[in-house]
């Protein structure tokens, strides 16, 4: 990413328990086929913590407006923002140099909501299904399913078979 004339990087790290309606590339993924055999009741209170890592001189004023931008990110994914959900993010700067310009930051703003977004749905896609306390089980999303639905909805091509050998 390029800001004020300088390269920048952007990382982001979450921890996501959020409602809603999954949606890749803008493709609605209901739970119920991307994992049938998970229990539908959602307990209140789902939370959603972001943190926001760059080397881009940013100054505390514009980290925080950084870290709105990461919360923003989740309504990509199909987040509810539900009453009780109590999501958040922070972000810090690596860099000791003066902050760049507020006419500059767009740039760092569209790599926030890309990082999110992927770090969302990297941590949706590398889960695996546990079961922890009382038995209760968390079950992991089909892939094979999220690939069917994008392949369905144009948003994927699918290999020829001399491709998957």
């Amino acid at each position: 990413m390029r800001a004020a004339g300088r390269t920048g990087t952007v990382g982001a790290l979450v921890q996501s328990n959020f409602g809603g309606v999954l949606r890749v590339l803008g493709v609605p993924m209901p739970a119920e086929e991307l994992v049938p055999a998970a229990d539908r009741a959602e307990p209140p209170g789902n939370s959603c913590m972001i943190v926001v890592a760059t080397d881009v001189p940013l100054d505390a004023r514009q980290l925080g407006r950084v870290a709105r931008r990461a919360v923003f990110a989740m309504a990509r994914v199909g987040a509810s923002f539900s009453g009780t959900s109590g999501d958040y993010a922070i972000g810090f700067t690596t860099s000791d140099q003066q902050p760049i310009p507020d006419g500059e930051i767009d740039p760092v703003f569209a790599a926030v909501l890309d990082a999110v977004e992927e770090a969302l749905l990297n941590s949706l896609f590398t889960a695996v299904t546990t079961t922890g306390v009382g038995g209760r089980t968390s079950h992991a999303a089909s892939h094979r399913a999220v690939l069917e639905r994008l392949t369905a909805a144009g948003r994927l091509i699918p290999e020829s078979p001399a491709e998957t050998r």
